[in-house]
């Protein structure tokens, strides 16, 4: 009975792949073994006719050259909960303050600095607005988010 790989097939051209792709170095630790993975250098050849044929995959796009994210500084967990529900609404469409899971006052503060979240004047005995609704800015810039996630996919 022969003994099950370590490492796949599979698994090796995939690292291989990437480390060819992004020019690193990986290096796998198994129990038994290291091993190091080293990118072949490009001549400048190989290097120009990709530049010029390439029809512009993103998956192309080496991870250091991906442009940030639109919204800055990111959304914490809790704010991107948020701002994804009420987009179900729409924008200037207002619901109660607590529909929103996980939504409390400093999340709500949060974003109501950044220019995506109104809220009324109203406010309840316990100092929470009567009701929230996405802004026009807030709904643009989660269209932004979503316009550069489909263009620039994680791995």
């Amino acid at each position: 009975m022969t003994a099950k790989a370590l490492i796949k097939q599979a698994e090796l051209r995939r690292l291989a792949a990437v480390a060819k792709h992004h020019g690193i170095t990986i290096e796998v630790e198994t129990e038994h073994y290291k091993l190091r993975m080293y990118p072949t250098p490009r001549s400048d050849a190989s290097a120009t006719e990709d530049a010029t044929t390439s029809p512009g995959n993103p998956l192309d796009i080496p991870y250091h050259q991906i442009p940030p994210n639109p919204i800055q500084p990111r959304f914490d967990h809790r704010e991107k909960q948020a701002m994804e529900y009420l987009m179900t609404f729409g924008a200037e469409k207002p619901i109660d303050w607590y529909t929103p899971k996980n939504f409390g006052r400093h999340t709500q503060k949060k974003l109501q600095e950044r220019g995506y979240i109104g809220v009324s004047a109203d406010i309840d005995r316990y100092g929470n607005p009567d009701q929230i609704w996405l802004t026009k800015a807030g709904q643009k810039a989660m269209r932004d988010m979503d316009m550069h996630r489909s263009k620039y996919p994680v791995l």
